[in-house]
C-alpha cells in the first residue's frame, strides 16, 4: 500500500515526455508497449519522482505548482500512485 511516506520513482523501461506548454504528456512502458497519456498534473508528478523524496515531500513541491488544497492533492497523488503502480509504470523504492 502506498503512503505519504512512501518513495517512488520510475523504473528504468518507463519514460514520460511533455508533448508541450499547456498540453498533455506521453507515458510509455518500454517492458510492455503500452504508450498512455497523462495530464499536465501527471507529468509534474512523474518528473518529481527522483527515489529519494517521499510522495508527501513531492505532494509539497507540487502544491506550489497548482492552485489545489494540499490535502486535496495529496489524496489524488495517492489514488493516481496506486493506478501507476497497477500498471507498473512506477516504482516503490521504499515504503
Amino acid at each position: 500500500m502506498i503512503t505519504l511516506e512512501s518513495v517512488l520513482e520510475l523504473p528504468p523501461a518507463t519514460a514520460c515526455q511533455s508533448l508541450g506548454v499547456g498540453q498533455d504528456s506521453v507515458i510509455l512502458s518500454m517492458d510492455s508497449g503500452y504508450l498512455y497519456t497523462g495530464n499536465q498534473t501527471t507529468h509534474a508528478f512523474l518528473n518529481a519522482l527522483d527515489g529519494r523524496r517521499t510522495l508527501g515531500q513531492v505532494a509539497d513541491v507540487l502544491a506550489g505548482q497548482f492552485d489545489v488544497r494540499l490535502e486535496r492533492l495529496q489524496a489524488d497523488l495517492l489514488a493516481l500512485a496506486g493506478r501507476l503502480l497497477d500498471e507498473r509504470l512506477i516504482v516503490v523504492v521504499k515504503n
